[in-house]
């Protein structure tokens, strides 16, 4: 019982973790210790090639966690520079109904109306850039 209780915390402890690892699409490089960061491609004066994205969103607390995130990744994957977007995504939407009923001597009258309110994810797509 002992050992199964010990693996549960163990598989648990994994999942948490690699929940919060962005997933990467590309080449990967010797890893590099600097990573300059930008937030349009016209603005990468450097002849480059693209060398891979991510999408990073979920399980973080600030986007300045995000953007740390992405930073470390490019590290690890071998960029040098990474273009850093921020988009948001409807990921679901809240409807609202509110009305009022009148008694009137004659007549009844219903008033009313509904609000409806997306629910949106702030994500950072990430491209990432190898110097040539």
């Amino acid at each position: 019982m002992k050992k199964l209780f010990i693996q549960s915390i163990g598989i648990f402890a994994l999942s948490a973790a690699t929940s919060c690892a962005p997933s990467y699409f590309g080449k990967t490089y010797a890893a590099t210790q600097h990573v300059d960061v930008y937030f349009d491609a016209a603005d990468i004066k450097r002849e480059h090639e693209i060398m891979g994205t991510t999408d990073v969103g979920q399980g973080f607390s600030s986007l300045n966690a995000v953007q740390q995130k992405v930073i470390e990744l490019g590290k690890a994957q071998g960029a040098d520079g990474v273009v850093m977007k921020l988009t948001e995504e409807v990921t679901g939407s809240q409807k609202s109904d509110f009305g009022n009923m009148k008694n009137g001597s004659k007549n009844n009258t219903y008033t009313g109306g509904s609000i409806t309110t997306n629910i949106k994810t702030k994500k950072v797509q990430a491209t990432f850039v190898k110097y040539k």
